[in-house]
């Protein structure tokens, strides 16, 4: 079933440049590498918080210019206060810029599907962080790459053209490797990043979010059609604008460079081979299972294992989380319920996460008590 597109809108005029799938579901689209050298760096010029509920991008701040938060690349280049968790890009772990020497082959390069591919919302899984402390922390910095191509509904060579750049960021808890589009209905906080004006090319951009930070995943679980266990996703949408009321109107032309946390050495964190892409058509919905993608490749001739995973280009940087008593509400949605029990009964026994409501370092019978004498609150 084909759901509602809640909250993008597609540009007037607009060409829907279509990918197609082998039947593994793996991409039959040319995948071409780019040298990072012509990677250039974006600094945004505002910055919103913002939240993803069911489709819906909900703003939680104002738009904040970019030299009243914090200036641009990781807030911490030294890092003694934060920490790279999650790194699918090759990133520099202290200064967030492209760095080759993590790179355990095709040095040098990121991959993309060429200049008449347009994938403007895609979803990618983080099946783990570097460490399991810092499940539920906040993501204090974060870099992601990008191609722009604001001609690709003109069909021209002029890259004189320039469009504005809009870009939404969320993790969500939910997120299904077996192409469940879960994440869709998914809930979790992120930012909405505005570069200005861009012209035709790739883009990189390294931004602390000092102030508006917002949460990764917390709970790892299997979120869908049973099979792997992930701890949650993230969603990146490409627009030009954004409205409170109508959404996010997507870009004309643009889709994320490619690259996985398996191709860094040292690797940080991990994700599978699933990544949904809004290409056939760039509609702002992710179809099941005709927009899921089995991301698993041969790079054999970049020098790189055979087979070898791929995935949108991101890393995030993170504080370690520290407990704060949740008084029950489990899941965050500010009501103390049956799934908030559920979600006791499920992880009793275990050490940490979001279920140790009073932060003793084990789910027990005073995690489930502490449910039932709040059972109602805020509902």
């Amino acid at each position: 079933m084909v759901r509602a597109k809640l909250f993008l809108a597609v540009a007037t005029g607009a060409i829907l440049c279509a990918a197609f799938a082998y039947a593994d579901g793996t991409k039959n689209t040319e995948l071409r590498a780019v040298d990072l050298n012509q990677v250039q760096r974006a600094i945004p010029k505002r910055i919103m918080k913002a939240r993803w509920e069911n489709g819906r991008i909900i703003p939680l701040t104002p738009w904040i210019e970019v030299g009243e938060f914090a200036p641009a690349g990781p807030c911490d280049s030294t890092g003694a206060s934060e920490t790279l968790v999650f790194s699918a890009a090759p990133v520099n772990a202290n200064t967030g810029n492209p760095d080759s020497s993590v790179q355990v082959c095709a040095a040098g390069s990121l991959f993309w599907f060429g200049p008449d591919y347009h994938n403007p919302y895609y979803a990618n899984d983080i099946a783990s962080l570097s460490d399991t402390s810092f499940n539920g922390a906040n993501v204090n910095s974060l870099t992601h790459f990008w191609e722009w191509n604001p001609n690709l509904d003109n069909n021209t060579d002029d890259n004189s053209d320039t469009q504005n750049c809009v870009i939404a960021i969320f993790a969500v808890e939910e997120f299904d490797a077996e192409c469940a589009d879960v994440h869709e209905q998914s809930a979790g906080e992120g930012v909405i990043l505005d570069y200005g004006s861009l012209s035709e090319g790739f883009w990189y951009s390294s931004a602390c979010l000092d102030g508006l930070e917002f949460a990764l995943p917390s709970t790892p679980a299997d979120d869908g059609d049973p099979g792997t266990e992930l701890l949650g996703g993230y969603l990146v949408v490409y627009g030009q604008a954004f409205d409170p009321e109508s959404g996010i109107t997507l870009a004309t032309g643009a889709q994320p460079m490619l690259w996985h946390n398996r191709l860094n050495n040292p690797q940080v964190g991990d994700s599978t081979s699933t990544q949904f892409d809004d290409d056939a058509p760039a509609d702002g919905d992710h179809t099941s299972p005709t927009e899921c993608y089995n991301y698993t490749l041969n790079l054999s001739s970049f020098g790189c294992p055979n087979p070898s995973l791929l995935g949108g280009a991101i890393a995030f940087w993170a504080e370690a989380a520290g407990c704060t008593p949740s008084g029950g509400d489990v899941d965050g949605n500010g009501c103390v319920d049956d799934a908030d029990l559920l979600a006791i009964l499920f992880a009793f026994g275990g050490s940490g996460g979001a279920e140790d409501v009073n932060c003793d370092g084990v789910v027990d019978d005073a995690d489930l008590l502490e449910v039932l004498f709040n059972f109602g609150n805020g509902c």
